[in-house]
C-alpha cells in the first residue's frame, strides 16, 4: 500500500449505532466503502472514528496497521471488537483485518506467518480479527514467464490465514496496487477474496492511462488476461477494491461513480495525501467520509 513504516502504529474504535441498508433490486451491485486506518493511538482520525456523532456509519471494511504486523497487535483487541460488533451500510458487520507486508514476494514466508499470528492467534478465548491484507503483492503469477511460483506463495499464505480461523467468514486481500494477473483468481488456487487493483491519487485515478504513455492512471481493468487488461466482471465486483487519495471535495463523488463504473466492490476516497515523512495517505479520517459512505450505500445497478 505504501513503503513499509516501521514504527507506525493504528488503532480504530467505534460505538454501536443502527444503520437502515438501501434495499437493492436482486441481481444488483453496489458498492462499499473501505478504510485504511493508520495512525497512532490517540490520533484524532482515531478519536473521530469511535465517536458515533462525529462517524454514524462506519465503513464496511477497516484495516489496521501495528508496525506493519510486527507490533504489540493486542492492544488492537478490544477497539476491533467494538468495531466489529458495529453494523455498516451493507447491513453486514465491519469486518476489522491486519496489515501484513510482503515485499513483492520476497520476504520469507515464516516472517509473513509471524505477522499473521500476531493479529489471529486467540487471545482471550477468541480471535479479534476478521482476516488480513496482504500489502505489496506483485502482479505477475511468478519472478519468471510461466512460474506460479508468486500464485502458489500467496495461496499458501491465504491456506495458512484459514488454519487460523476456521469455519469463519474470513477476509482475505491482496494489495497488488494494478491489474492483478486472472492466475490469482483461477479456481481452487484463489490468493484472495478481494484484490487492491488500484492505488494511487486521484488525478492517476481520472487519468487514461493509455493517453500520457502509460506512466500513470488507470490502465483499463482490474485483471490481465492473455495479456489485456480487462474489467473482470466474470469474477464478481467484490473481489476490486480501489483505493484513491488526494480526492477533493469536488470529485470525492465522481471517484465513486468511476469505481463502481469500473466495477470495483469497494472504494475508498479520502482527500489525506503524502503529508509527512512517512508518505502515509491513510492516516486522516476523510472529511466528507459520512457523506461517501451514505453515497456509496445508494449506487447500485446491474
Amino acid at each position: 500500500m505504501y513503503k513499509r513504516i516501521l514504527s507506525l502504529a493504528a488503532v480504530i474504535g467505534l460505538g454501536y449505532i443502527a444503520v437502515s441498508t438501501p434495499a437493492r433490486a436482486d441481481g444488483d451491485r453496489g458498492i462499499d466503502v473501505a478504510l485504511p486506518v493508520y495512525v497512532f493511538p490517540g490520533d484524532p482520525f482515531l478519536n473521530d472514528l469511535k465517536n458515533p456523532a462525529v462517524t454514524p456509519v462506519p465503513p464496511a471494511v477497516i484495516v489496521v496497521n501495528i508496525g506493519n504486523g510486527d507490533g504489540d497487535v493486542s492492544i488492537l483487541d478490544t477497539d476491533a471488537d467494538a468495531l466489529r460488533a458495529r453494523i455498516a451500510s451493507n447491513g453486514e458487520h465491519v469486518k476489522v483485518i491486519g496489515y501484513v507486508y510482503t515485499s513483492l514476494g520476497a520476504r520469507a514466508d515464516a516472517d509473513i506467518k509471524t505477522s499473521i499470528d500476531r493479529y489471529l492467534t486467540a487471545r482471550n478465548g477468541s480471535v479479534h480479527y476478521d482476516g488480513i491484507f496482504f500489502d505489496e503483492v506483485p502482479r505477475d503469477c511468478g519472478p519468471t514467464a510461466g512460474s506460479m511460483a508468486w500464485r502458489d506463495k500467496y495461496r499458501a499464505l491465504r491456506e495458512y490465514v484459514w488454519t487460523k480461523i476456521p469455519n469463519v467468514a474470513d477476509l482475505v486481500v491482496n494489495n497488488v496496487g494494478t491489474a492483478v494477473s486472472d492466475c490469482y483468481l483461477q479456481t481452487g488456487h484463489e490468493t484472495a477474496d478481494t484484490f487492491v487493483t488500484f492505488e494511487g491519487s486521484a488525478l492517476s485515478y481520472l487519468t487514461d492511462a493509455a493517453t500520457v504513455g502509460w506512466a500513470y492512471g488507470w490502465v483499463g481493468g482490474n485483471v490481465i488476461s492473455n495479456g489485456q487488461y480487462v474489467i473482470g466482471t466474470q469474477y464478481g465486483s467484490w473481489r476490486f477494491w480501489h483505493l484513491v487519495y488526494d480526492a477533493r471535495a469536488a470529485n470525492w463523488q465522481t471517484i465513486v461513480d468511476t469505481a463502481f463504473a469500473r466495477y470495483a466492490g469497494y472504494i475508498d476516497a479520502t482527500d489525506d495525501y503524502y503529508t509527512n515523512t512517512w508518505l502515509n495517505p491513510w492516516d486522516a479520517k476523510p472529511t466528507y467520509l459520512s457523506d461517501e459512505t451514505e453515497y456509496a450505500s445508494n449506487v447500485s445497478g446491474p
